[in-house]
């Protein structure tokens, strides 16, 4: 089973990020290892077999929603590649999901949070806490994600404009704007750094920092998780009347109805502000 599904990894690499790439691998993974748990055979898994993998899971709808949609691509892909050994019929096809009414941002940190982050960082002299503050500084004011501060060179940066070309979800380039904050410390961390070509987040050896180092030290050393940052700079931006367009360029989603989460967390603020102070809110 090993080699199928690495079969199936290597044919759907070139199409995926490096970050779907690798979650995709590891829902594969956990699907099989149920199934041999249950000592069942991929080949001749059945629609309910899927179905009791999927409701055991202690998830959301959403991810469920993944796994089921990594199964099904899978099934399709061996009964084209192997179509004497795996079935026509796609155990993982016409699974249905309830309509998921429960589409959510995590709690998005105050103006008054994010200030205290960068207040914290303000002090940073040594090529360390400089990149630190320098992934927190475009991750807020560029709204860029974990991943994408990781692919950057520092050839992307477009001192002339301002702006950073970036390499997104699906390997689509766009190009966003960088605060005046994000430039000054850019510059005194790459004249630390004394570079300019190359990975633009680096290691204590000069290498690439990886995704996940990102990540870790975003947490770690900064204090807050990087995604945290881009749901905050997408929320500021609205809430300082930013329009959703601009928004959903700046983030590089593919649907506005994406960014549109953005608007439900202004309405549920709107609504405590609302309750909390208005004279008409409380029943008294």
């Amino acid at each position: 089973m090993e080699s199928e599904m690495f079969d199936f990894m290597r044919h759907i690499r070139p199409k995926v990020a490096s970050t779907t790439y690798h979650r995709k691998l590891w829902q594969l993974r956990s699907f099989f290892k149920y199934l041999a748990g249950k000592r069942m055979n991929p080949v001749s898994v059945t629609r309910a077999a899927v179905e009791n993998y999927l409701s055991g899971l202690l998830c959301s709808q959403q991810f469920r929603q993944a796994i089921c949609c990594v199964v099904r691509e899978f099934y399709e892909f061996m009964s084209i590649r192997y179509p004497d050994i795996y079935p026509e019929e796609n155990p993982a096809a016409g699974i249905a999901f309830k309509p998921d009414k429960s589409e959510y941002l995590p709690d998005v940190p105050s103006q008054a949070s994010v200030d205290e982050v960068f207040a914290r960082l303000s002090d940073a002299d040594d090529e360390l806490r400089m990149r630190d503050r320098l992934m927190a500084e475009l991750a807020y004011g560029s709204g860029l994600r974990r991943a994408e501060l990781h692919r950057l060179n520092i050839e992307d940066i477009d001192y002339e404009n301002n702006t950073v070309q970036v390499l997104g979800k699906g390997n689509k380039r766009r190009v966003v704007p960088i605060t005046e904050k994000a430039l000054a410390t850019l510059r005194k961390y790459l004249l630390h750094r004394r570079a300019s070509r190359g990975p633009l987040l680096a290691s204590k050896t000069g290498r690439r920092l990886a995704v996940q180092s990102v990540y870790y030290t975003m947490r770690d050393r900064v204090g807050i998780r990087p995604h945290l940052l881009r749901h905050a700079c997408a929320t500021h931006l609205l809430k300082n009347g930013c329009s959703i367009r601009v928004i959903q360029e700046l983030l590089g989603h593919n649907r506005l109805s994406t960014t549109y989460l953005y608007t439900s967390v202004e309405k549920n603020s709107l609504k405590r502000v609302v309750q909390a102070s208005h004279p008409r809110a409380k029943n008294i």
